[in-house]
């Protein structure tokens, strides 16, 4: 063996303890795949809802920024006597107010929407609780349950199911993840319609 290949082997060895010491230090290791899953799951949502917080906080500085200029052009304009550079800034103020009023529509629709599909869209009442007594058949607990029964649920599900424990048969491995990825779906949406209440 080389010298080359050994350094490779060496530092491929340093570079996993290290990958290792710095899940252990999230103390993402010691988590189940599908409690790591999950979690994965949650940090994406705040890295999403931290984005939505700033793009707002840029808007409303833009906003700001925009309404002191436009006054700034008023002041000048009344000051100078100019009749049409007031007219100019009177109009860009109105301009910029129905562009607010117009985003403050589509943010208001795009939240009505979002809720929407989180609570299973413009279905009618009879079609919602269908699909709620589907998602509690599907992870086996009785309609109604709490939530702690739906996990407990899951999870059981999820260990007697894992396509872990079928590797060695591709055909079950499969039938086991399609399975699994069903019960997911399922879970994650009574999560989401049983944290809602």
């Amino acid at each position: 063996m080389g010298i080359g290949k050994r350094l490779l082997d060496l530092a491929r060895a340093n570079l996993n303890a290290l990958l290792d010491r710095a899940a252990d230090a999230d103390g993402l290791g010691r988590l189940s795949d599908d409690e790591l899953e999950l979690e994965l799951e949650r940090r994406r949502l705040k890295r999403l809802q931290e984005d939505e917080e700033r793009r707002r906080r840029q808007a409303a500085e833009r906003a700001a920024a925009e309404r002191a200029a436009e006054r700034a052009a008023e002041r000048r304009a009344q000051r100078t006597g100019d009749a049409s550079a007031t007219a100019t800034a009177a109009a860009a103020a109105e301009a910029r107010r129905r562009a607010e009023e117009q985003k403050r529509a589509r943010d208001q629709e795009a939240q009505r929407r979002a809720r929407a599909r989180t609570t299973g869209g413009g279905a009618s009442k009879a079609t919602s609780e269908k699909r709620l007594r589907d998602l509690y058949e599907q992870l086996e607990v009785p309609y109604g349950a709490s939530f702690d029964d739906v996990k407990r649920s899951f999870r059981r599900l999820m260990r007697k199911y894992h396509p872990d424990l079928h590797a060695g048969d591709p055909v079950k491995h499969k039938a086991a993840t399609e399975l699994t990825m069903s019960l997911t779906e399922a879970y994650r949406e009574l999560e989401r319609r049983l944290g809602s209440r």
